[in-house]
């Protein structure tokens, strides 16, 4: 493909545009006769045209499959209209055959993006221009509904069934309609859906896979927010009407999502229980609105996805290049936030999560790291290493902190954790912290923006001699391991100190230079590992004291490991010792150490 093929199939894309614009305001007049359906003639020529130009794409893509969908409801339309079927006609018209070509639009728009201008195309690439907050606004404020709740399926029939009967009985106390998705399912879901009073039921009669499926949805949707969820999951009192009084609690907030029982991104809370009415006791009395319990987060999973719904169709709803659902959340979360939105994770309410139904038979061919590498090539970001909150958070002593109302982060990659401790001081405390955040890699400037309230960007790494840093600080926290900084720890702790209050408090890593992890690269002559710094722990305290920093912990940071890595330990701390037990497990606990997280005290008194 070249730039002169992209072009013409994104005309090509245009012209079926207009011909549906065309029958829309036949229809708006009250024209359409079967004269008129010559469009939809016109329109399937040109999506044979289209999925010949697919079909040789080298960038995954389901343009066969959104077609056969397309095909299929093209000649339902025509024979409503040929059989007098008003309704009908206006149903598939809207819910399929309009759906569908957008989709279709944005699978292609994808398909051809490197070869083209996007800022030529922004009606196929909403990332191009502003975001007009006013007019996401006006628009919900306009919208038929409170709510949209959008439920994909894809067989399993019988927790799609748990899944809406929930959402039917515990949802009641908030004005919503319900839109239900059968994603081409062959068990009996369609007629099910079809039973459910008043349902918005699209149907596709192909299988176009998770992303699509949830558009599909989200752009039926006519309220001004949507509530989108999977059918492994089982909904709980009070979800709804919580998730509602969070996004409307600000303005500025543009997703929230719940807890559930098995989830990661901290996102998981635990409910003991045995059975599901047990289950549903419980959340009961937990689903309390309760607003020290929202988070805002960097990433946020959409156990729901409930975002205004006029924001969804600015961003362009799910990005069709995740082409397995994989890391689509990041994706949406890093979209939302970079619009100028706050996502908040509310802890106040916990659902029932089965786990990854619509995902998990891709979880055997790679999808997960197919995911993140698509999500690396978007942004130029690790979504994992960069964008996630470190497992090390939960070992940070918060109690320590209850007199911090400023915090300066000092290369925090995106933010997460950053975040995650001004929310923590929120919590416990009642404090809404200042962030500063410093970092000296530009491409984490636009995401730092979105959380702190200052962001510095350094263009180099002498951060340290720099004095562009101004104001004290109650709290500084350094993610990036003191072994990878070019400065001295001297020069360090005394930059650090003019920064600091009385009574402050200091957090930093270092890697553990004779951990399992640091052998095995050595070993193996890992470049990376060339300039860093090995620390020797008692020493390393005495320079910080030197300059008004004294310990209060100094945690061990264990690495997750598998259970081969872990025998190897174990042998190799057995030949190490010669078998005594004692000794075996402390130098079991050395090499599987990733970490070393000192939290120190500041005094000028002791310097």
């Amino acid at each position: 493909m070249d730039n002169s093929i992209a072009i013409k199939i994104l005309d090509l894309i245009r012209h079926g545009r207009e011909g549906l614009v065309y029958l829309s305001n036949c229809i708006d007049t009250g024209e359409v006769n079967v004269t008129n359906l010559v469009v939809l003639d016109s329109l399937e020529e040109l999506l044979a045209s289209i999925e010949s130009v697919a079909r040789n794409s080298d960038s995954p893509n389901r343009v066969k499959e959104i077609n056969q969908n397309l095909f299929y409801y093209i000649q339902q339309v025509k024979d409503h209209v040929l059989n007098d079927r008003v309704n009908p006609f206006l149903f598939d018209f809207q819910f399929h055959v309009k759906s569908l070509f957008r989709i279709l639009e944005f699978e292609i728009a994808y398909i051809v993006e490197r070869f083209v201008d996007k800022h030529l195309y922004p009606d196929f690439y909403t990332e191009v221009g502003i975001i007009d907050k006013q007019m996401i606004e006006s628009q919900g404020n306009n919208a038929r509904y409170k709510i949209s709740i959008v439920l994909l399926a894809y067989n399993n029939l019988d927790f799609t069934r748990q899944c809406l009967e929930s959402i039917l009985l515990y949802s009641n106390d908030v004005d919503y309609e319900l839109i239900l998705v059968d994603n081409g399912s062959i068990d009996g879901t369609k007629t099910y859906f079809e039973t459910i009073p008043n349902a918005k039921v699209i149907h596709l009669k192909y299988n176009i896979h998770l992303v699509k499926g949830f558009n599909m949805g989200l752009m039926a949707a006519e309220g001004k927010y949507c509530a989108a969820v999977c059918n492994d999951f089982i909904f709980t009192s009070n979800w709804l009407s919580n998730l509602l009084v969070c996004i409307e609690s600000d303005k500025e907030i543009g997703f929230v999502s719940p807890g559930a029982t098995s989830i990661s991104n901290m996102q998981q809370i635990t409910i003991p229980f045995t059975t599901i009415e047990e289950f549903q006791n419980k959340a009961l009395a937990y689903n309390v609105s309760d607003s020290t319990k929202w988070e805002d987060r960097v990433v946020l999973l959409p156990n729901v996805l409930f975002c205004p719904a006029a924001l969804l169709e600015r961003i362009g709803y799910y990005d069709t290049r995740f082409y397995r659902g994989e890391f689509l959340d990041d994706d949406i979360s890093f979209r939302i936030r970079r619009a100028g939105y706050r996502l908040v994770y509310c802890a106040d309410t916990v659902t029932y999560h089965y786990g990854s139904l619509t995902t998990s038979s891709d979880h055997q061919t790679n999808s997960l790291e197919e995911g993140r590498r698509t999500f690396n090539e978007k942004y130029g970001i690790d979504a994992w290493l960069e964008a996630r909150m470190s497992p090390y958070f939960q070992n940070i002593s918060i109690p320590q902190l209850s007199n911090v109302k400023r915090v300066l982060g000092i290369d925090v990659k995106c933010g997460a954790t950053l975040l995650q401790i001004k929310n923590k001081l929120w919590s416990e405390f009642g404090a809404r912290a200042h962030l500063t955040a410093v970092t000296t890699m530009q491409k984490y400037e636009v995401d730092l923006k979105t959380i702190a309230d200052e962001t510095i960007v350094l263009d180099n790494e002498n951060i340290f001699s720099e004095e562009m840093i101004v104001g004290k600080y109650d709290l500084i926290f350094i993610e990036k391991p003191l072994n990878e900084w070019h400065e001295n720890q001297n020069v360090i702790f005394n930059s650090l100190s003019r920064y600091m209050n009385e009574n402050g408090k200091l957090i930093f890593f270092v890697k553990n230079s004779i951990g399992i992890d640091s052998i095995y690269d050595f070993l193996s002559e890992v470049t990376s590992r060339h300039n860093e710094k090995i620390f020797n722990r008692e020493l390393l305290i005495g320079e910080a004291r030197e300059h008004g920093f004294y310990s209060y912990s100094i945690i061990n940071l264990m690495r997750e490991t598998n259970r081969e890595v872990y025998e190897r330990v174990k042998n190799l701390s057995e030949i190490l010792t010669g078998g005594n037990e004692q000794n075996m497990r402390y130098v079991e606990t050395v090499l599987l150490t990733d970490m070393i997280m000192y939290e120190l005290n500041f005094s000028r008194q002791e310097q």
